[in-house]
């Protein structure tokens, strides 16, 4: 097995350096040749060439007669190299390991040194596009709850790339969204809602997730992938601030990774390892989850687990008791 680690991390280093090099990107466009690629990348074509055979090897290339393609598996994975590839999320995952996800950076964490919630600006817009395909995937799941029937306006916090908001307004034709988030996710948002003809029912309003109320006005949040970003004490502030903008009986649907509604393994270890990286201390279990939302007067009612992306909803009422159950 500690051979495999080995190959993978080797591997995915010579993968980034092709995406350092744009080769990923220039090859989703069609076949080139070595003198093509050597001509972009600004390096003699042997030397490049050896780079070329390694991708090879390892199934990320192929090569036809005198020119080379993307192979097989990797094709739609790159795709044309824009919002439907794997590139972005590429580069978010190179960003983490350099920054913090590595073992200097877990035991920085353990010993208690916190990693801001929010990425660089350079990264934006590849976390805008990875989250947009993260989106198209685990969207659905959260429009098709029976819940939002009787709802009218949702505030989507930390909405980046408009992706939720945009699927449940398709699908629940009397639904607004308002998408909370700093400005510069919010300039990839107004694109995609605009892309999907939806400017008149999805507002975007710049928002400080660790700072800013909740505005009222909403009847209902979706929190996706956003409690994992935070300690202890700022999810408990900011679920504060939800339940002080929502109204007795107004839904609040979170969406996360909780332990013990995945199957533990080292794909699940692999995931949850961000969180101890980053310092959140985000290791919840379904009662854990239920235990916070209920110490911001939520009741949580019921999960529903998306097994395909390792992930649980978690739905919750606005209340005044501190009890919580499951149906």
């Amino acid at each position: 097995m500690i051979d495999q680690l080995f190959r993978a991390r080797k591997t995915l280093a010579l993968i980034e350096a092709a995406d350092d090099l744009k080769l990923l990107e220039e090859l989703a466009r069609g076949p080139r040749r070595t003198t093509e690629l050597a001509e972009l990348t600004r390096i003699a074509p042997e030397v490049l060439r050896d780079l070329l055979e390694l991708l090879a090897w390892s199934g990320v290339l192929s090569e036809d007669g005198e020119r080379w393609t993307l192979g097989q598996e990797w094709a739609p994975l790159v795709g044309s190299g824009g919002r439907d590839g794997v590139l972005p999320l590429l580069r978010i995952e190179r960003w983490a390991a350099e920054d913090h996800l590595n073992a200097r950076g877990i035991v920085a964490a353990l010993r208690g040194h916190r990693c801001p919630p929010e990425i660089p600006r350079r990264h934006v817009g590849d976390l805008a596009e990875a989250m947009a395909r993260g989106a198209r995937a685990t969207a659905p799941h959260v429009a098709r709850l029976p819940e939002w029937r009787d709802r009218r306006h949702f505030a989507d916090l930390a909405g980046g790339s408009g992706g939720y908001a945009i699927t449940l307004c398709r699908l629940h034709g009397d639904l607004r969204a308002t998408v909370y988030d700093r400005p510069e996710m919010l300039a990839h948002a107004e694109k995609n809602v605009a892309e999907a003809g939806l400017a008149d029912r999805i507002d975007l309003v710049p928002w400080n997730l660790t700072a800013d109320e909740v505005p009222a006005g909403h009847d209902s949040v979706v929190l996706s992938h956003v409690l994992h970003l935070l300690d202890a004490d700022q999810r408990a502030g900011l679920l504060r601030r939800v339940r002080s903008a929502l109204g007795e009986g107004d839904l609040v649907v979170v969406h996360d990774f909780l332990g013990d509604q995945a199957e533990q393994g080292p794909e699940q270890a692999a995931l949850v390892v961000d969180w101890l990286a980053n310092g959140s201390g985000f290791l919840l279990d379904r009662e854990g989850l239920a235990a916070e939302l209920a110490n911001a007067a939520l009741t949580a009612e019921r999960i529903v687990p998306i097994k395909s992306a390792n992930t649980t909803l978690m739905i919750a009422r606005c209340s005044t008791t501190s009890d919580w159950l499951f149906s």
